[in-house]
């Protein structure tokens, strides 16, 4: 390896976190927080909670995960890789799509300058540990961490205009996603996917389909589910295929449900 090749310092999982305060000259607490396909999500709440105990004046929260050997043989052993694009909550889905990507949010708190920006309300989380990588097949976990967060925001179901689901296309995950969704929710709001467009971008995905989520906030949308044909019966949520844009929602949950059982929540308002 090079002389100035560092595994310590390169290869963990707070490299990329040591990188971005060294760049930006950033102070205060650096670390990553790696618990599969919620990490960034959970990273939105540690950041929330620095804020709200007075450590911190502001957080840069970053999701990113990168492709590599490793990831693609690991799911594809798994069995959980679609051959073709991939359909979230389709009746015909055969599997993800892993995607690539990154997102950096600025956590700020609440004040004059930004009162009338879209706000993290809260961020629910829970651990149900009901197995490596199947999701709990009532999905009781998610249903914890959904709940979290709205007892977290001191928000009511019915207060929820849009669910960003974290709808892989995986036979499993997807039937889990929405079971949880109809046992929080008596009357389910509009709900879809967007990993159809964006792939499975793995730890990223808490903190890119927050984005996704602001922007629908602040745009006045519903994403779609792109690939989506014909809503698995099996999964009764209403699933959308295409964005509406007849429904500005005020209140968005995302969701973000990681290998064993690590889940997260993210609760965003528009205010």
């Amino acid at each position: 390896m090079p002389g100035d090749f560092q595994f310590l310092k390169i290869q963990t999982a707070q490299a990329t976190a040591e990188f971005l305060q060294l760049e930006l000259g950033l102070q205060g607490p650096c670390y990553g927080i790696s618990t599969a396909c919620s990490s960034s999500a959970k990273a939105l709440g540690a950041g929330q909670r620095l804020i709200a105990a007075d450590v911190c004046d502001a957080v840069l929260v970053a999701g990113v995960d990168s492709l590599c050997r490793l990831t693609l043989r690991g799911f594809h052993s798994l069995q959980l890789v679609s051959s073709e694009a991939c359909r979230p909550m389709d009746i015909n889905r055969r599997g993800i799509n892993i995607g690539e990507g990154a997102a950096l949010l600025l956590l700020e708190r609440l004040g004059a300058g930004n009162v009338s920006r879209p706000r993290l309300l809260a961020v629910g989380e829970s651990s149900d540990a009901h197995h490596m990588s199947a999701p709990h097949p009532e999905g009781a976990g998610a249903v914890l961490a959904m709940s979290q967060a709205l007892l977290l925001a001191g928000r009511d179901v019915g207060e929820v205009d849009y669910i960003n689901l974290h709808a892989t296309a995986s036979l499993l995950n997807d039937l889990a996603d929405a079971k949880a969704v109809q046992q929080l929710f008596p009357n389910p709001p509009p709900c879809s996917g967007v990993k159809g467009l964006l792939g499975h971008t793995l730890g990223a995905t808490g903190a890119v389909e927050a984005v996704v989520s602001l922007l629908a906030l602040e745009r006045g949308f519903l994403p779609g589910t792109c690939g989506l044909e014909q809503v698995d019966p099996k999964c009764p949520c209403p699933v959308i295929a295409s964005p509406r844009l007849d429904i500005a929602p005020k209140l968005v949950l995302s969701n973000a449900f990681g290998f064993g059982g690590n889940n997260a929540s993210v609760l965003l308002e528009l205010i």
